[in-house]
């Protein structure tokens, strides 16, 4: 079950702080999207946008990985110019793996941004990158498969 354990839970995707993406010499923030950076098929908010341009003026880059569709990606990353792919097939790691050459950019470097265990962090983790979990954003739009996976994740997180 320890393979599941992400190594840093916060609340809220801005919890993710500078100050940690520095001390561990983070280039680039492989996100997920919906749930994670905003609701289930929302546009990111005045929040997200403030902490994109945080990210921006201090060199990291945020690429978003979703296993939505291309569409639903550009809609939310087009907007503020960020590299995002659809149907990423998380949490096999093999497409983002070539996105990462394609950038140029290391694991040792980079960190993984999710909402689920199961997709996310087990992405993250096979592609050896420290991972990071975020209370979901808008469950209650969240589609009903995303809601079951919710509760087997529960009951791994209680045998942390």
């Amino acid at each position: 079950m320890k393979f599941f354990k992400p190594d840093y839970e916060f609340d809220h995707f801005t919890d993710l702080s500078l100050q940690l993406l520095k001390e561990n010499n983070i280039h680039a923030i492989f996100s997920d999207l919906d749930s994670t950076l905003a609701a289930h098929n929302e546009l990111g908010d005045d929040e997200f946008t403030k902490w994109h341009e945080n990210l921006e003026a201090n060199d990291i880059k945020l690429v978003v990985v979703s296993n939505n569709s291309q569409g639903r990606v550009d809609r939310f990353t087009k907007p503020y110019n960020i590299i995002g792919y659809g149907r990423c097939n998380k949490p096999l790691p093999s497409k983002i793996r070539k996105i990462m050459e394609e950038i140029g950019v290391k694991s040792s470097n980079s960190i993984f941004l999710g909402d689920q265990l199961f997709t996310d962090v087990t992405c993250g983790k096979l592609l050896h990158m420290k991972t990071v979990l975020v209370q979901p954003l808008g469950e209650q739009h969240e589609p009903w498969t995303v809601r079951w996976k919710r509760g087997l994740e529960a009951s791994i997180k209680k045998r942390w």
